[in-house]
């Protein structure tokens, strides 16, 4: 009897825990453009103003935004910096791979920064600004819509984990 008890306690922490878990992506997703917006800010302002070159720009706005989004800055400076003879683009790029899959970013965030980094390091001041901006801006509405997918889904998961478990607890005993 105790035994069947805690097993199906189990159950339920564990099918829990996993409704929880999904319904985390949904609520860190906003967080992480807003921060990616925020160094894409920063950016701007050091190609406008800095004067700096684009790998120390890089490294510094790695050291001055939040650490969720700093990795992907660190390591495109580190890519550029390394004299393999990448270009921007393909620090960035290579750079992006690595954060896409340690970060809550979807496959349109994903576009969004590669199309961003086609341009980087490329073009003249002026455009290099307006392509941070577009960038910026198409980041706004994906957080937007991510915000709306939140509100829509967090609560839904959770509910999906607890409730899950009790049924499985339900059907075996």
């Amino acid at each position: 009897m105790w035994l069947k008890l805690v097993g199906g306690m189990m159950v339920v922490l564990s099918s829990s825990m996993i409704g929880f878990i999904i319904a985390g992506t949904y609520k860190k997703r906003p967080n992480t453009l807003r921060n990616l917006q925020a160094a894409l800010s920063m950016l701007e302002s050091e190609i406008n103003y800095g004067h700096l070159p684009l790998p120390q720009a890089l490294k510094s706005i790695s050291r001055k935004c939040d650490k969720d989004v700093a990795e992907l800055f660190a390591r495109a400076a580190q890519y550029l910096s390394s004299r393999n003879g990448l270009t921007a683009d393909e620090a960035w790029e290579k750079s992006l791979k690595e954060f896409f899959f340690n970060s809550y970013i979807a496959e349109n965030d994903y576009e969004i920064l590669i199309a961003f980094g086609k341009y980087l390091g490329s073009t003249d001041k002026q455009d290099q600004i307006k392509n941070i901006r577009l960038a910026m801006n198409n980041l706004r509405q994906q957080e937007l819509s991510s915000i709306q997918e939140k509100e829509k889904n967090e609560k839904m998961w959770r509910y999906l984990g607890v409730l899950s478990g009790i049924m499985v607890v339900l059907l075996l005993y």
